[in-house]
């Protein structure tokens, strides 16, 4: 039962000599607020359990959390495959009045998400048995949650140790290394300890020793609440730019940060290739020697002799860590699988003409992306390239191959992308990745292992890191000189393992966010989360940008859940990245994959995003408002997808703020300069099967032109336009058992290719597409900046809602374009085929000649002309 009343021990202040030179004091007094603590209601039956059956799961989750939906699925090479549709099955099996329990008879690995007003996030249950939901940690744990326990003792600012108990903490002690700093019996559950402006000293540590209930516990003082303080990077920050290797051929300085180590040394290997990892593995270390502790916490060392070829380690020693062995985080290239870095001339990398190779300067707002995977492009037969090439760099720009179907032969793989026209290529993770890489399995790649060094799987030889660099740069090199940018997907708001990463290695507890418990906080989804507000890492952001940007001339990056950075970080980032290519891209998913810690007022959401400074946002609003994608029931239906006689009038207001190139989604963002307008990437269902889903027999006639008419829409738009590689020919995943996968990221190859077998049976839809995006690079009235795009009209037209109708001027010729686009409301069966009840009307007298008609009609431009449903008409005069 908390106490009401203040509590100040004044025979426990302390003076201490190095408090403010001995002036400063030291108390501790209640926590303002209301301390609640955030664990379970205590599972008061766990002896009367019953026995488990074979392969039983029985998940346990509380009804103080206030979901009332679950949600469960496997997972395969073949996809997910879900228990029931989103949003799951009610909550309603009671173990006892606190906890709801789900049984799952014959698995022994399932994932789960709880949801109601809110949602987890996706949970791994890893084997049989009884597993609870602790709202702590908001994550699945296969221990019981205690009754009673310490919550959380943590710095909060610099002058305040916040100590939290699950009830009134009877005793406490505050210790700095050995020494007790203060104790005291409050009497209350939350106890703030104020330094006096005690001089941290984090070489010692901090900890707690607590009695709550009758129990004691010991817990280190989380320093996280530090390492964002302007004393603490005064004091420890690094601001060189000389991190990692510095190569010459006459000597190679090393440097590695890392403050409160005891000891760090270089290992330099012959080879990158560890015993027992192939031919030729070796551990035989040619050389370990010490590096010294420098200024800021830099440990260096400097070997004399050309080292090009060699590979490296550093081998640690912390409060944490024994001897550990991690790559560095700046390496540049390293071995098979990412275990020793390389020493590398980068000079010697580059490919023929390299030194002509510059990324285009171009006005972001006339940019068509088209998102691909490596190996999407050149997995399936019909690529018709050569086996060497198949799902590497050397095939993602092979040049010469098509795929011939009866009498009609087209273009697939590079070729393709040249004649489809559009002048960026987004590539899904290409740095180097935690998989082995002697191994093909498909994996989309946001598993980062080495953030600098190119994923070896994609190469001829992941042995030599040489070969990685070298293939990388080639390509590159051919896309930029066929007037195509090449836009990094980066990953930098997790890892795929935190405990023992280089990271956390060099300096434990620091590179990631933390619970209040102590656990990792995971607003990835992926059981990490790395902690952008914290100088040294986003210093590593803003250094490993600046580093793929100039080494291998990227135009651009896309930030995967950028909403886990902070808006300086991003900011920074940007800015650093545009001295270098002042017309570089960037943009980034303005959301979260679970609940972080991190100030939403600080993140790189959307709610932010009038803070972002020269890069953008993916537009979801526009998305969900055509087809109702991401995370949607597949039931949904919106403007572009739905026959429904009742009209989307809401969604209609949604699109014609999106044509604009402005965002009303988590908030209001009227800038074309910040705006993604897209409706699919590689998450979630492609376009043709998110419509498919729901266009059954007769109705599957309607696929077609509805995702015609979402495509039209989002390239006729504001902002910079963004394409799932394949949409152009209506794309599919199809499983094994029929079903359509909708989230891909580590089925087989085969769900996963593009099928140029697809551009063969709709080349018209193909043709349409390329049209498109050849009239949104070229048009001037469809790169409006922020004022222009406020002035601009966009007509919502129609009885329901079910027309959208513009013009814009391109300044280059003076000619002026209506474009018009018609949705499917209203479809009845007509001879055979599905048509309009009620179209709308549009005015097109006065214009001259269709640009485009995606139906390939004869139709007649009058001041009453009427469209089809789906179909998006382009006149100009």
């Amino acid at each position: 039962m908390k106490k009401n009343y203040f509590v100040v021990v004044s025979a426990l202040f302390l003076t201490l000599a190095s408090c403010g030179g001995g002036s400063g004091g030291m108390r501790f007094e209640k926590s303002p607020g209301e301390y609640k603590f955030p664990a379970l209601t205590p599972f008061v039956g766990a002896d009367t359990l019953p026995e488990l059956g074979e392969n039983e799961i029985v998940a346990f989750c509380p009804v103080s959390a206030g979901y009332t939906n679950v949600y469960n699925w496997t997972r395969s090479g073949t996809g997910d495959t879900p228990f029931a549709a989103w949003p799951g099955s009610p909550l309603v099996d009671k173990y006892d009045a606190n906890w709801y329990q789900v049984k799952y008879q014959g698995y022994d690995d399932l994932w789960i998400i709880f949801n109601g007003s809110g949602q987890t996030q996706d949970m791994h249950m890893t084997h049989a048995g009884y597993w609870w939901f602790w709202e702590s940690d908001k994550d699945m744990h296969d221990t019981l949650p205690s009754a009673s326990w310490l919550d959380s003792a943590k710095f909060v600012d610099e002058d305040t140790i916040r100590i939290v108990g699950s009830t009134d903490i009877t005793k406490f002690s505050l210790y700095e290394g050995d020494k007790e700093l203060i104790s005291g019996n409050p009497g209350y559950n939350a106890v703030d300890v104020k330094l006096g402006g005690l001089d941290f000293d984090l070489d010692k540590g901090y900890s707690v020793k607590v009695t709550i209930g009758g129990k004691e516990y010991t817990r280190p003082v989380a320093e996280q609440a530090l390492y964002a303080t302007d004393k603490f990077n005064q004091k420890y920050a690094y601001t060189g730019d000389d991190l990692g290797l510095t190569y010459s051929p006459t000597g190679s300085t090393f440097k590695v940060w890392s403050p409160f180590s005891s000891e760090v040394k270089l290992r330099i290997y012959g080879t990158g290739t560890p015993e027992g990892y192939g031919e030729g593995g070796s551990n035989e270390i040619e050389r370990e020697v010490a590096m010294a502790k420098g200024d800021h916490g830099v440990w260096s060392v400097s070997l004399e002799g050309d080292l090009n070829g060699k590979y490296y380690t550093y081998v640690v020693t912390n409060k944490t860590y024994t001897a550990q062995e991690i790559v560095d985080p700046y390496a540049r290239s390293a071995g098979i699988n990412g275990l020793r870095g390389m020493i590398l001339d980068l000079s010697k990398t580059n490919p023929e003409g390299w030194d002509s190779v510059s990324p285009h300067q171009t006005d972001r707002k006339g940019v068509v992306v088209y998102e691909s995977h490596i190996a999407d492009l050149t997995s399936a037969d019909s690529w018709n390239g050569s086996e060497e090439g198949r799902r590497k760099y050397a095939g993602f720009h092979e040049s010469g191959t098509t795929y011939t179907k009866g009498n009609v032969t087209v273009k697939t793989g590079f070729d393709h992308i040249k004649e489809l026209g559009v002048n960026a290529v987004q590539i899904l993770p290409m740095f180097d990745q935690a998989n082995d890489e002697r191994v093909e399995k498909f994996n989309w790649g946001y598993n980062p292992l080495n953030y600098n060094v190119p994923e070896g799987l994609y190469s001829s030889n992941p042995y030599d890191g040489a070969v990685r660099v070298k293939e990388m740069k080639a390509m590159i090199a051919d896309y930029t000189k066929a007037g195509i940018n090449i836009i990094m997907d980066v990953v930098y708001n997790h890892v795929a393992g935190a405990i023992q990463s280089n990271f956390d290695v060099l300096f434990p507890g620091y590179y990631f966010r933390y619970n209040d418990n102590g656990s990792l906080a995971n607003g990835s989804g992926c059981g990490n989360e790395t902690a952008s507000d914290h100088y040294m890492f986003r210093k590593f952001m803003i250094d490993s940008v600046a580093y793929w940007a100039k080494e291998y001339k990227l135009g651009g990056f896309r930030f995967d859940l950028m909403g886990l950075h902070d808006v300086e970080t991003m900011n920074l980032v940007t800015a650093k990245a545009k001295t270098i290519n002042p017309g570089i891209i960037i943009y980034g998913e303005p959301w979260q994959g679970g609940t972080s810690p991190l100030d939403p007022k600080k993140a790189a959401n959307q709610a932010n995003g009038n803070d972002y400074v020269g890069y953008g946002q993916f537009n979801d609003g526009i998305r969900d408002a055509l087809l109702k994608g991401g995370l949607n029931p597949e039931t949904a239906l919106g403007w572009g997808t739905d026959v429904a006689s009742t009209g989307h009038a809401a969604d209609a207001k949604t699109l014609a703020k999106g044509v604009q190139g402005f965002t009303v989604s988590a908030g209001t963002i009227e800038d074309p300069d910040k705006t993604v307008t897209y409706i699919t990437c590689h998450d979630n269902y492609t376009l043709h099967d998110r419509i498919a889903l729901n266009r059954t027999g007769r109705m599957s006639s309607l696929v077609e032109p509805m995702a015609m008419l979402c495509g039209a829409v989002t390239l006729t738009s504001q902002g910079t336009a963004f394409m799932l590689s394949g949409d152009e020919f209506l794309r599919s995943k199809r499983l094994p058992n029929g079903k359509y996968d909708h989230n891909s990221y580590e089925s087989s190859y085969e769900v996963n290719q593009l099928d140029w077998d697809l551009k063969v049976t709709n080349l018209s839809h193909f043709e349409n597409y390329k049209k498109l995006i050849e009239l949104k690079k070229t048009i001037s009235g469809l790169h409006m900046d922020k004022a222009a795009a406020k002035n601009w009209t966009v007509t919502i037209a129609g009885p329901k809602s079910n027309a959208l109708v513009y013009e814009v001027t391109d300044a280059s010729t003076n000619k002026t374009y209506k474009i018009a686009h018609q949705a499917c409301f209203d479809m009845t069966l007509k001879d055979g085929a599905f048509v309009c009840t009620n179209p709308a009307t549009i005015d097109f007298s006065g214009y001259e000649e269709v640009v485009l008609d995606t139906f390939g009609s004869d139709i007649q431009l009058s001041a009453t002309t009427q469209l089809a449903g789906g179909q998006t008409l382009i006149a100009v005069k």
